[in-house]
């Protein structure tokens, strides 16, 4: 019994000298978990899908190459109505100056080829679609997946597009950094206004909505539509403005560019001339084919780009 206790006695002395030596040397310790495999990179063009109470809503996604995730900016385009992401893709010019400009684009399908932009339009305002949780929820998503940056999300947009990124920046604050509307008008309820950047685009001969308010003449909706300047005025109050623009004209464009706070931007590009159009989209749009018209002077897409895109959110 005494030699078998020696035995055990000498065992433990070992098992105590061999872990005190692998506390010291490290030499001992549990084998580290395998890492996980890393997440497939995201693909530079991919559709999304979200469910929604009136559906499934999609949206095609952008993302520049070499970027597979990052705090980049993000650009939502909205389209016009009649129109559709891919139309809105395949014209604008987004893809391209996303690529050289790194930032994300993402284009949402509208229910029915409209939005419900407040009090107008089509199909999503007669069933009170809510495209601004869309949008919200699109924007969150996009956050998760994409490492978007929170603070520098923008929305633009066309005609009933373009009422859409008021309705969405009126409605939910806090989502966005700033809008860009092209040839349309604010007609979502707006009080009090958020503090976001605004960077309008309009023509003088606009005829489905006029700059100068009412019903146009080629209006698909026949909604009486406030004028630019009333649609613009919320935002430059809220923005702390200078009431009066400074003017400058480059023929046949005249800029107006409000001086503001907090490095916030109001701009205004009003084309002489110009109808219901995005300037400088691609010829085979299908609203110019519609409508008869030609592109303007101005590339739209890159000039609103250059005055969102050093606003901030907050």
């Amino acid at each position: 019994m005494r030699a078998r206790a020696v035995r055990w006695t000498g065992a433990a002395v070992g098992l105590a000298l061999l872990l005190a030596a692998c506390a010291l040397l490290g030499a001992c310790a549990a084998p580290s978990p395998k890492p996980k495999p890393a997440a497939a990179p995201l693909p530079a063009t991919r559709t999304v899908v979200l469910r929604s109470a009136a559906g499934p809503r999609t949206a095609i996604v952008h993302r520049p190459p070499g970027r597979t995730f990052g705090e980049l900016p993000l650009v939502v385009v909205l389209h016009g109505a009649y129109g559709s992401a891919e139309q809105t893709r395949a014209t604008y010019g987004w893809d391209a100056l996303a690529d050289r400009e790194h930032f994300v684009v993402a284009y949402p399908n509208g229910r029915s080829h409209f939005w419900n932009a407040g009090y107008c339009c089509g199909p999503p305002h007669t069933k009170n679609v809510d495209d601004v949780a869309f949008l919200h929820d699109l924007r969150d998503v996009l956050l998760q997946r994409d490492g978007v940056d929170p603070n520098r999300v923008y929305a633009v947009g066309m005609s009933n597009g373009a009422m859409m990124t008021y309705a969405w920046a009126c409605a939910r604050p806090t989502d966005l950094a700033g809008i860009g509307p092209v040839a349309g008008a604010l007609v979502a309820p707006c009080q009090p206004a958020p503090a976001v950047s605004v960077v309008a685009v309009h023509g003088s001969a606009d005829r489905s909505v006029p700059i100068n308010g009412g019903i146009g003449p080629r209006s698909v909706s026949h909604y009486d539509y406030p004028s630019l300047a009333s649609s613009l005025s919320p935002f430059v109050a809220a923005d702390g403005c200078d009431p009066l623009p400074a003017r400058t004209q480059h023929a046949p464009v005249q800029f107006s560019t409000w001086t503001c706070a907090n490095d916030r931007n109001v701009v205004l590009a009003v084309v002489d001339g110009l109808g219901h159009d995005w300037p400088g989209a691609r010829p085979g749009d299908t609203l110019k084919r519609v409508l008869r018209q030609q592109p303007g002077p101005l590339d739209a897409t890159t000039f609103l780009w250059s005055h969102l895109r050093s606003s901030v959110l907050g």
